[in-house]
């Protein structure tokens, strides 16, 4: 049976959620931290506060098994997160909501009723931007801005919804998750960087909803499912879009365009994300430097490798693997 965590005010999430994983809470330099209890898992969880009506708070953990809880809220919340790795489903009001590794997503939600699970057994690493909406209309400056931000509410209110990955966004959010200021200039720099990311995905949602779109029917939608399983069996040695396309039965037409409507990337970018999520893995759980993480994927060519991580990442391996030896611990 879920367990139920009730809340009154935006910044009690941490406090109450704390609570019920029976963590030790740490203080230090304006910011919490907490350690998971030994019974739920290991991995932390730090708060940010910025100012009243927003904080950030970044999940690094691996739970010991399935957590679900049930969520109600007496306010109104604004949230963008960004998943790294992991396996989260929610639901409410009758719709339901999966968000796996490298996935993104924006919600409104009022006087909210969800429920949450996240998966036992795996990493999880999460980037939580959580505001009022007084406390995102703060930023605005002038009615084309005002028109901005409450598109951005209107558009996903009472709906938890994903939206389009870039380099820019991933760079941004490995930036936040692994900052290495401390006290107010981590507040300032936090907030500089989760103003960033809300305009990046602005600017992201207005591109996409400038393309066409085509029209898929449901076998097409099951064909398309059956290509990106088998894109994912052969991430070492990938198919030709032919080759694919004949496997599935589909034209390469619809495969090409009906894979980015409907998994919001290309299969040369699926291909992608996955290497450099494994090249993550080696690097940041392996020990392996640069060189060796490039031969373990396959790469003869150490340019490429680094091409294709700053195309993904934003940043060069090198610098990713910087990022981690000087990230601070409370």
């Amino acid at each position: 049976m879920p367990s139920t965590i009730r809340i009154k005010d935006i910044h009690e999430y941490f406090g109450r959620f704390s609570e019920h994983i029976d963590g030790k809470v740490l203080n230090k330099d304006g910011q919490q931290q907490v350690q998971l209890a030994p019974s739920f898992g290991v991995g932390t969880i730090t708060r940010i506060p910025i100012r009243e009506g927003m904080e950030i708070i970044i999940s690094d953990m691996k739970l010991e098994q399935d957590l679900k809880l049930n969520f109600q809220g007496s306010y109104h919340l604004f949230e963008l997160n960004y998943c790294l790795d992991g396996d989260i489903y929610c639901s409410w009001d009758g719709k339901d909501h999966h968000t796996g590794n490298q996935n993104g997503n924006v919600c409104y939600l009022e006087n909210m009723k969800l429920y949450m699970e996240k998966k036992g057994g795996i990493r999880t690493r999460t980037l939580e931007i959580r505001l009022s909406p007084d406390e995102l209309m703060r930023y605005v400056n002038g009615t084309t801005d005002q028109h901005v931000m409450e598109k951005l509410l209107l558009q996903y209110k009472g709906r938890i919804g994903s939206y389009a990955n870039s380099p820019l966004i991933q760079k941004c959010v490995l930036e936040l998750f692994y900052c290495t200021e401390w006290g107010a200039m981590k507040r300032l720099y936090a907030e500089s960087k989760a103003m960033e990311l809300i305009a990046l995905i602005g600017h992201e949602g207005e591109k996409a909803s400038g393309e066409l779109s085509i029209s898929l029917s449901a076998d097409d939608i099951k064909k398309l499912q059956e290509a990106r399983n088998r894109v994912m069996s052969f991430i070492e040695q990938p198919l030709s879009i032919r080759e694919l396309a004949k496997h599935v039965g589909i034209n390469e037409y619809k495969l090409k365009k009906g894979f980015r409507e409907l998994f919001g990337l290309t299969i040369f970018e699926l291909v992608r994300t996955e290497r450099m999520k494994k090249a993550l893995d080696l690097m940041e759980n392996e020990g392996f430097n640069v060189g060796e993480t490039a031969i373990e994927l396959g790469y003869s060519n150490m340019s490429n490798f680094t091409l294709a991580f700053r195309k993904q990442y934003g940043l060069n391996p090198g610098q990713y693997i910087a990022q981690l030896n000087r990230r601070p611990k409370l």
